[in-house]
C-alpha cells in the first residue's frame, strides 16, 4: 500500500473525523445507543487502519496545523471546520498531540474510557495536569497525551538551525534530561500499580509498560550517559520498585552495547521491569526483615523467580509476548554455570537475556542499601566482587560489556581527588585513557549542601609538565554523605 501524502492525509481525515465525532457523541448519548456505538465503531476502524501502517501512530498540532508523526496532512476542504475545531478542543486543555496504542484486544470501554476523560477535563482548572493523573489512576493504556515541552523535545516541526551549536546541543540535554526524569517516574508507577494489582488479584495490562519501554529506548539512542545516570537513584523505602527500574535501564544499556535491535532491547526491557513480579507472593515480612534470614525463610525468598514467571502469565497481554518474556526472569538468579536457584536438572546454558539480567540486577543490588545491608557498596567494589565470579556464576563475555558501558569508576560514583575537590563520575569515553572518567564537580553551598560545579575530564594534563590535572585518591557510595546522584548527572 503506498506511503504518500495522499494516503497519510486520507488515514488522518478519517481519524480526525471519527474522533471528534466521538467526542460529541459521549457527551449527549448512553452507551446502548445506536450513534453511540456506531461511533465507537468508526473510531476503532480508523484507528486499527493506521496502527496496520504504523507501530505508534502519533497525531500532532503543529501551529495550528495537524500531522501524523512527522507529515502534515493535506486536508480536505470540506474537514478543514472540523479540523479546527477538534485543535481548538485540545488546546483547551494544552494538548499538543495523541500518540495511540492500538491493540488487537482493546475494549470498548478503554475507548469510552478515555474519551469521557477527556471531555470532564474541561472543567477543571488545569485540564492536562488532571489528564496525567487521571489517565494514571485509571490504568488508561490507549493514548499518550504529548504536551508542547514533548513536540520540542522531539524536535517536530522546529527545525534544526541550533544544531552544531554548543548552546543547541546545551539545550538537547537538558530537553532529553528532562524527558528521562519523567519517564523514570512514569516506569515507577508503572511497576508499583502492576505490584499492587497483582497483589489484589485485579486483572493487569502492560501497555503502559510498553510504552515506558518504548520511550526509554529512544532516549538510548540518543544518549545512553543520561539514561545511565538516571540508574543510579536509590531509594531505601521503595528499593524493590526502583530496582526494577534500574534494572531495566542497566539491561537495555547493556542489551545495545551487545548489539541487540531494538525489538530485543523492548523484550529485555520489560523482562527486567518485571522480574521481580514474583515478590508479590512472598511474604512481606520477610522482603522487609532488617536482620539474618533463617535458612527457611531464605528458601521462601528464593521462590520469588518462579513465582515471576506465575505472574507474567497472568498479565493481560498477548501470549506470544509473554512466552518470549517469561525465561529471563526465571534464570535471573540461576547462574551461568547454573549453580543458583532455582534448583533443577537444567543442563541448557543461560539464555543472553538471562545472562544480562543476571548482570544488571547483581550489580544494581548490591550498590543498593538493602534492609539486611543498610551499607550499600560501592559501585567500583561492587565491580571488583562481579569480576570475581566473571567466568563461573557470572557470562564472562557479558561483564566485560557491562565494564565497558559503566567504566571501571561507574557512573555515580562519589571521588575525592587530590586537588582536594570531590566529584561524581558522569561518563567513562570508550577509550579512556587509563580508565580516567569525565566528572561534575561538586562544590559547597549554603547550610553545608552540596551545589553542581564545573564538568571535568580526569584524563586531561598539564600542558607544561604532561602529568593529570587530577588524580583519583579514593572512591565512596554517594548515599555515606546523602548524595542522589541523579539530581546532579540528570
Amino acid at each position: 500500500m503506498p506511503d504518500d501524502n495522499k494516503y497519510i492525509s486520507k488515514m488522518g481525515e478519517r481519524l480526525i473525523q471519527a474522533l471528534f465525532r466521538l467526542l460529541q457523541v459521549v457527551k449527549i448519548h448512553q452507551p446502548n445507543n445506536a450513534l453511540f456505538i456506531e461511533s465507537i465503531k468508526e473510531f476503532r476502524e480508523a484507528l486499527a487502519a493506521i496502527s496496520a501502517e504504523r507501530d505508534t501512530p502519533t497525531l500532532r498540532v503543529i501551529r495550528g496545523r495537524f500531522y501524523l508523526d512527522e507529515e502534515r496532512l493535506n486536508l480536505a476542504a470540506a474537514l478543514v471546520r472540523t479540523a479546527d475545531k477538534l485543535i481548538e478542543y485540545l488546546e483547551a486543555r494544552s494538548i499538543h498531540g495523541l500518540r495511540f496504542y492500538m491493540t488487537s484486544d482493546l475494549a470498548d470501554e478503554e475507548i469510552v474510557k478515555f474519551v469521557r476523560l477527556l471531555n470532564q477535563a474541561e472543567r477543571e482548572d488545569d485540564p492536562l495536569a488532571w489528564l496525567q493523573v487521571r489517565f494514571d489512576v485509571e490504568d488508561c493504556a490507549l493514548v499518550e497525551l504529548l504536551t508542547e515541552h514533548d513536540l520540542k523535545s522531539s524536535g517536530s516541526g522546529a527545525g534544526s538551525e541550533e544544531e552544531g551549536d554548543d548552546e543547541g546541543r546545551k539545550s538537547s540535554r537538558q530537553t532529553t534530561a528532562s524527558m528521562v526524569r519523567k519517564t523514570y517516574s512514569h516506569a515507577l508507577t508503572s511497576i508499583v500499580t502492576m505490584t499492587k494489582k497483582l497483589a489484589s488479584q485485579q486483572r493487569v495490562g502492560i501497555q503502559k509498560s510498553k510504552r515506558v519501554i518504548q520511550t526509554l529506548i529512544d532516549i538510548l539512542s540518543e544518549d545512553e550517559s543520561i539514561l545511565l545516570g538516571m540508574s543510579t537513584i536509590r531509594n531505601y523505602d521503595d528499593y524493590t520498585y526502583t530496582h526494577s527500574v534500574n534494572v531495566a535501564i542497566l539491561a537495555m544499556c547493556l542489551g545495545k552495547r551487545l548489539g541487540l535491535g531494538r525489538p530485543s532491547i523492548e523484550q529485555l526491557g520489560l523482562c527486567a521491569l518485571f522480574h521481580d513480579l514474583g515478590k508479590v507472593e512472598v511474604p512481606l515480612d520477610l522482603i522487609q526483615k532488617t536482620g539474618a534470614l533463617t535458612q527457611a525463610e531464605y528458601d521462601e525468598v528464593k521462590t520469588h523467580s518462579v513465582h515471576s514467571v506465575s505472574q507474567i502469565l497472568r498479565l493481560n497481554a498477548d501470549h506470544g509476548l509473554k512466552k518470549k518474556i517469561l525465561l529471563p526472569p526465571f534464570e535471573h538468579h540461576l547462574g551461568a554455570d547454573l549453580s543458583g536457584y532455582p534448583k533443577s536438572d537444567r543442563t541448557a546454558p543461560l539464555s543472553l537475556y538471562g545472562r544480562i539480567l543476571m548482570v544488571a540486577d547483581i550489580y544494581d543490588a548490591m550498590t543498593s542499601g538493602r534492609t539486611y545491608r543498610p551499607e550499600p557498596i560501592s559501585p567500583d567494589k561492587a565491580l571488583k566482587h562481579m569480576v570475581d565470579y566473571a567466568g563461573g556464576k557470572i557470562d564472562a563475555i557479558v561483564m566485560k560489556a557491562f565494564i565497558d558501558m559503566i567504566g571501571v569508576y561507574p557512573v555515580g560514583t562519589l571521588l575525592f581527588l587530590d586537588t582536594r575537590e570531590v566529584g561524581l563520575v558522569l561518563e567513562t569515553p570508550e577509550g579512556a585513557e587509563n580508565s580516567r572518567p569525565r566528572i561534575i564537580l561538586l562544590q559547597r553551598g549554603p547550610g553545608d549542601t552540596l551545589l553542581k560545579g564545573a564538568r571535568a575530564d580526569l584524563a586531561e594534563r598539564d600542558p607544561a609538565t604532561g602529568t593529570f590535572l587530577r588524580n583519583i585518591i579514593r572512591c565512596f557510595h554517594p548515599t555515606d554523605y546523602g548524595i542522589q546522584p541523579a539530581d546532579f548527572l540528570v
